[in-house]
């Protein structure tokens, strides 16, 4: 009998392949787009973290391609793992962001509307010296579609005393101005003080029968007529009175 033959021997070789899908916060994505390290300068709080350290079990991307820690395959026989590297990555929106909800419980559409006229009266200005020369000055405000050479405010003063009336004055700030028969609107008013021949034509002289120590401010303010312009009103931010006492002109 001849020799026995050995029975031929088969070796398989079996690669195991593990795939995992790793998730980046927003924080990670910045840090792995720009190649760092250290993401300390892109958060807000908490302290540092070194992506890919061995000590972190996230998993965390690394820019050499590493997750984490590494995980080989192994078999019965034998053991040999190539690291984890990326074959594949892709954005997907993954915030790590609060989200706040803001709820209004009331809410109202208005708009303000005027008058085509209105009026101011003041609280008596007294003096306790009699009163010789008032001029005003104001400082006003017109909105832009106005026609801005229109008298939108006239002003008048009143003398406290029986039988006066208002008198219409003009600012002293104010450009010359005409009232509705010609005549132009004083911009000083004198008491009980004789007419010079030089008078100016912007001074007004008048006579009253007791000292003038007690005087009122009157604005009367108007806007176009129509509803164009019914939310939009000329505005007097402010005003002064100036009143010169006899004492000081006869000095």
């Amino acid at each position: 009998m001849g020799k026995k033959k050995k029975s031929a021997t088969t070796n398989y070789k079996t690669t195991t392949v593990t795939t995992k899908v790793v998730k980046l916060s927003y924080v990670q994505t910045l840090a792995w787009n720009a190649q760092l390290q250290d993401t300390s300068a892109l958060e807000t709080a908490g302290g540092k973290a070194n992506l890919g350290s061995d000590s972190d079990n996230k998993g965390w991307a690394t820019p050499t391609g590493l997750f984490g820690k590494k995980k080989g395959t192994s078999s019965k026989t034998t053991s040999k793992t190539s690291g984890e590297k990326v074959v594949d990555q892709w954005l997907n929106p993954y915030f790590d962001r609060i989200r706040y909800s803001i709820g209004i419980k009331e809410m109202t559409a208005a708009r303000f509307t005027f008058k085509e006229a209105s009026e101011f009266i003041s609280t008596p200005f007294m003096s306790p010296k009699e009163i010789m020369k008032i001029n005003i000055v104001t400082d006003e405000f017109v909105p832009p579609a106005f026609n801005q050479y229109e008298p939108w405010f006239k002003y008048y003063i009143k003398v406290e005393g029986e039988g006066e009336d208002w008198v219409r004055i003009n600012a002293t700030n104010a450009p010359t101005r005409f009232d509705e028969s010609g005549l132009i609107i004083p911009k000083i008013l004198n008491y009980n003080i004789p007419q010079p021949a030089t008078a100016v034509l912007e001074d007004s002289f008048r006579e009253t029968e007791k000292a003038v120590k007690r005087v009122r401010f009157r604005a009367v303010i108007t806007r176009p007529p129509g509803s164009d312009s019914d939310s939009m009103t000329p505005l007097l931010k402010s005003y002064r009175i100036l009143m010169t006492p006899k004492e000081m002109l006869e000095a």
